[in-house]
């Protein structure tokens, strides 16, 4: 199926805040949400949403940040050690068939400076060439040692950055906005500003639920700073507020799909990214991105149509992912599983030198049968190969590896 993209052309350009003008006609800016937020015809909130596209980062982000954007996770040989080049380029062929916008390498197995990095992020970049973004994270506490990160970004040809580092919980506003100012001001990359929870990025003394919401609306006054996403756990209020303080100037982007029925009847939404965006698609059929194509037209029919078809998928993700997330780790092995279902390469991954120990859930059989079953529940066509071919992977398979070559086959259950 081929993808649906909005037309930036409808989207207007915000002469003034929104959430200046409500504060300016005396008007609470939650007002909109809970008077009428089910129907947009008699809320206050403007008929069109407004966004700020006052800067080129911010230009090129409204333009070309329109849909889903996928985590890319590694590829591995049977050693369970040597990355899998052919397996990494399938991955950026099957993130493109599914008609993504972008991807974001986690280098959790190949950190930076080490020559798996190298290949690892090299191989990406060639696959993707010119026509599909590929964006880097930042992570160092130290400012010098993240700036000297991104300028090998750069000089790689990331598309944009994610700031992900990580901060002391008793930081101070001021020295938490220095720190980010520190990064956004060392490129002319577009940025992404990531809310999320956990130690070291939820700072409850510095907002409601730990999000650092002045130091947000500091940052979005800097022209490469073009969005905010928003992790998954993170509440619907939070979020909202989020929207308040920073959607008159940037992009809000939530991994949660659930609250896009609400959101895009008040602020521009286009895209949601950065997250494991085959658990809710395939290329046949891609709901995530028709899903948010109508939300920034403002097509509320379509929207409310395709979140009833998205939901079981969406649910089953939702509830599997919130919870490993709020324990430091990801659930690999299932949102490789699913990948796999519509045409990834798949693969094992070793065990996540990051995660908490014990953090990382144990595939399943029942979990694939299962994650089978509500692909179907939402009409979404999985892949018929065996799963023993996911366990080494397509690329592996079609050289002849099979389960019993592989060194481990961690946090997997194997039959």
């Amino acid at each position: 199926m081929t993808q649906t993209r909005a037309n930036p052309e409808k989207v207007a350009q915000a002469p003034v805040s929104r959430r200046t003008a409500l504060q300016l006609a005396g008007v609470s800016a939650a007002a909109p949400f809970f008077a009428g937020a089910a129907n947009a015809e008699t809320s206050d909130a403007p008929s069109t949403p407004l966004v700020d596209t006052s800067s080129p980062q911010r230009q090129w982000a409204v333009r070309e940040m329109r849909g889903l954007a996928n985590l890319f996770m590694p590829s591995f040989q049977a050693d369970m050690e040597t990355l899998d080049p052919e397996g990494i380029r399938l991955d950026v062929q099957a993130a493109k068939a599914q008609g993504f916008f972008g991807t974001l390498p986690l280098t959790n197995w190949t950190p930076p400076g080490s020559a798996k990095w190298d290949l690892y992020q090299s191989t990406i970049l060639d696959e993707a060439g010119d026509d599909f973004q590929v964006h880097g994270v930042t992570y160092n506490l130290d400012a010098d040692d993240d700036i000297a990160l991104i300028r090998k970004l750069e000089d790689m040809g990331v598309k944009a950055l994610l700031l992900a580092t990580k901060y002391p919980n008793d930081i101070s506003a001021e020295d938490l906005y220095q720190a980010y100012k520190k990064r956004v001001e060392a490129t002319d990359l577009p940025i992404i500003l990531y809310a999320a929870l956990g130690s070291g990025r939820a700072f409850p003394h510095l907002g409601p639920a730990g999000q650092p919401l002045e130091v947000f609306d500091r940052l979005a006054d800097h022209p490469n700073v073009v969005a905010v996403k928003v992790s998954q756990p993170i509440s619907l209020t939070s979020t909202v507020q989020i929207c308040q303080t920073v959607a008159d100037r940037v992009m809000v982007a939530p991994v949660n799909l659930d609250f896009y029925p609400l959101l895009s009847r008040h602020y521009h939404m286009q895209w949601s990214g950065q997250w494991n965006g085959e658990a809710v698609q395939t290329p046949d059929n891609q709901l995530g991105n028709r899903f948010l194509a109508a939300c920034a037209e403002r097509d509320f029919e379509t929207i409310d149509a395709i979140a009833a078809e998205i939901q079981p998928v969406h649910d089953y993700f939702f509830r599997l992912q919130s919870d490993v997330i709020r324990i430091g780790a990801h659930p690999w092995q299932h949102n490789k599983y699913f990948a796999w279902l519509g045409g990834a390469n798949g693969g094992l991954l070793p065990d996540d030198p990051r995660a908490p120990a014990g953090s990382v859930p144990t595939l399943t059989m029942s979990d694939r049968e299962a994650i089978r079953a509500v692909f179907a529940n939402s009409g979404l066509t999985p892949t018929d190969a065996p799963d023993e071919q996911f366990v080494v992977g397509r690329a592996a398979w079609e050289r002849g590896v099979r389960p019993a070559d592989l060194a481990v086959t961690p946090q997997y259950e194997l039959g």
